[in-house]
């Protein structure tokens, strides 16, 4: 099997660019905002990283449709790619695409939705070799990741450009809301008083290739894929297994049954009650003492399909500075055994970072990131 590494990637989240949010993180920024909401009786806190129904907020008039919405975000994001090679493989991240033109059909219509989407982008790239999307909840973007990498390692592309994206959309928050599942303020993961997800929106891309073409191609390496994992508890169609049973199994597949090292963890951490507490079990059964954690949520919110692959290029930079950044919206760390960033950085036990996803339906995906 061929080694594979990141040679390039770039988000965009409620923060900013790639570079803003990192700083962003590092300084215990927090990008959600609490506009009214048509059709909602109050206002969420939310990660917008587009203009949408607060037009007070954005100061417009009239919010753009989550298709024009989509098209713009995925032009910004995307802008950065580089030149690819002619066996470039496409694999796109997303939950929900742009959900909302389902309910308000009107005469023009964008392929925005998730069958379409990949097809779309790769027309836009000149992307000709193969393109696919990869829905699984909100691992969605891990397992794309995955995905792209076992293709490399078999030898079936020269590249993989893996890109997530989805936006906040009334659908989507009708259906959170409708579970109970919005934190009151703001998301505040792994605290002890926490009370639900903040949702977020954004997207972000990663260009993988395997160590030999990034040289012959002359791609600096930004870090190298040193493991993954992936795994179903089907416990329940939202709530994880109490017991952390998938998670567990995901996270020993990543390491070795824990034999690789982990310097530091970007974990989901949700804010949700059972989400967190699933992870911390989780980190406390495989580790006696677990490597530093941090969650990016309670700064960008939960981006749903395309958190998988912000959180791995927000996970590289970890490990090219090598500190996990503050984790925003935590007060007091719900468990005393895993170290928690709160209002500091906290520096990585070893050059390599793991970032996990869980998803409804019980998946749980995870990825250790080391340096070439």
């Amino acid at each position: 099997m061929k080694q594979v590494v990141v040679v390039k990637s770039a988000i965009e989240t409620a923060l900013g660019d790639e570079e803003a949010t990192w700083q962003g993180l590092l300084a215990g920024r927090c990008g959600l905002q609490r506009p009214a909401m048509e059709g909602f009786a109050e206002g969420f806190a939310e990660g917008f990283a587009t203009p949408w129904v607060m037009g007070r907020v954005a100061g417009l008039d009239a919010a753009p449709g989550s298709d024009e919405r989509l098209q713009t975000l995925l032009r910004r994001l995307l802008a950065g790619v580089p030149a690819l090679p002619p066996k470039t493989a496409l694999i796109c991240a997303t939950t929900k695409g742009a959900v909302d033109e389902l309910l308000t059909p009107a005469d023009g219509y964008w392929p925005g939705q998730p069958p379409e989407l990949a097809a779309t982008m790769a027309d836009w790239l000149g992307i000709e070799h193969e393109c696919r999307t990869v829905s699984a909840a909100c691992a969605s973007g891990t397992v794309a990741v995955m995905e792209a990498l076992m293709r490399l390692a078999r030898g079936e592309c020269e590249a993989a450009l893996v890109v997530g994206v989805d936006l906040l959309s009334r659908f989507v928050l009708a259906g959170f809301a409708g579970l109970q599942a919005l934190a009151a303020e703001g998301c505040r993961p792994f605290d002890a008083e926490r009370d639900g997800l903040s949702l977020g929106e954004g997207g972000g891309w990663l260009l993988l290739t395997t160590a030999e073409q990034a040289a012959a191609r002359q791609w600096p390496v930004q870090a190298a894929i040193a493991g993954y994992g992936i795994s179903c508890d089907a416990t329940h169609i939202t709530a994880p297994c109490r017991q952390a049973s998938g998670l567990i199994r995901a996270l020993k597949q990543a390491t070795e049954q824990g034999r690789l090292p982990v310097g530091g963890i970007n974990a989901h951490g949700t804010g949700t009650t059972y989400n967190d507490a699933m992870e911390l079990l989780a980190f406390g059964t495989i580790w006696p003492q677990p490597p530093p954690v941090h969650s990016v949520k309670g700064a960008i919110g939960h981006c749903l399909g395309a958190a998988g692959v912000m959180e791995a290029a927000l996970a590289i930079r970890s490990l090219q500075a090598g500190v996990l950044p503050p984790t925003v919206g935590l007060r007091q760390a719900a468990d005393e055994q895993v170290p928690i960033s709160g209002t500091r950085a906290l520096p990585l036990r070893h050059p390599s970072v793991l970032s996990c996803n869980s998803g409804f339906g019980g998946i749980n995906a995870a990825l250790l990131f080391c340096r070439p």
